[in-house]
């Protein structure tokens, strides 16, 4: 019986996919100063931590261990990553929805961590500091693009600064609202703000993966995100919340 003769092409067909990759990875980065294409590896790398981390706090447990500690590791994720996102957009190539994202996304993960160490107490001078920033904020950016003619889509635009805005509005009105309604619903508050700031780092990935899809790309893990967040919001009644989170969700992870 004659043998067949098999030809694998495998590795031959890998080494071609490669070389393509690396040269659509060198396009990408054509003309790009080293400084600038490290400032984006150090960001997409703290965009995908914030990620994984984000969705192990909610998946997890609230106020357990892994919980607390993918909450801590998350909010140190979201720090590098508004720092070389300030850096990407101030120093070396701006982009609009990046700003957004970074604008609404620094103050939610700010006050989303407030929520926790205030539990239900008046707002402090830092909160109404930042919660004033934060409402005056996508004012002075849509002013200046429209002086600096800078592109921008008014819908996504308008679509995650109209929620900051309204945020920042609520976050202010702590100041008089009753004591009994904050203690009701500090660990709703804690629950949307992070929750925010998770559904803007899938945003901005979807709109930096598929720059063509734009600007549904960024849209539909905002909706999504939002559908998530009320189904969070309506399962979490306040009397259980105050039971599953203990005081060591104020901590550092170490402590916890």
């Amino acid at each position: 019986m004659p043998r067949l003769a098999v030809r694998w092409n495998f590795p031959s067909n890998l080494s071609v996919q490669v070389v393509r990759c690396r040269g659509k990875i060198a396009d990408m980065f054509n003309g790009y100063a080293p400084l600038h294409i490290t400032n984006i590896f150090v960001h997409v790398l703290a965009g995908v931590f914030a990620i994984i981390c984000g969705t192990i706090a909610i998946v997890s447990a609230k106020g357990k261990p892994v919980h607390v500690k993918a909450g801590w590791l998350f909010i140190y994720a979201y720090v590098v990553l508004a720092i070389t996102a300030v850096f990407g957009i101030v120093i070396f190539e701006f982009r609009s929805f990046l700003a957004v994202a970074t604008i609404a996304s620094s103050y939610d993960v700010f006050a989303g961590y407030r929520s926790l160490r205030l539990r239900g107490r008046r707002p402090q001078s830092i909160d109404i500091c930042l919660s004033v920033v934060a409402l005056l904020a996508p004012v002075v950016f849509v002013f200046a693009m429209r002086v600096l003619h800078k592109p921008w889509s008014p819908a996504l635009t308008w679509s995650v600064l109209g929620g900051l805005m309204a945020l920042a509005a609520y976050d202010l009105a702590r100041v008089v609202l009753p004591l009994s309604w904050l203690r009701r619903v500090w660990i709703q508050e804690h629950l949307y703000k992070m929750l925010m700031a998770y559904i803007a780092a899938l945003a901005t990935a979807g709109a930096t993966i598929f720059p063509r899809l734009s600007p549904w790309s960024a849209l539909v893990p905002v909706i999504l995100g939002e559908a998530m967040t009320l189904c969070f919001l309506i399962a979490w009644r306040s009397p259980v919340a105050r039971r599953l989170v203990p005081d060591a969700s104020l901590s550092g992870p170490a402590s916890s």
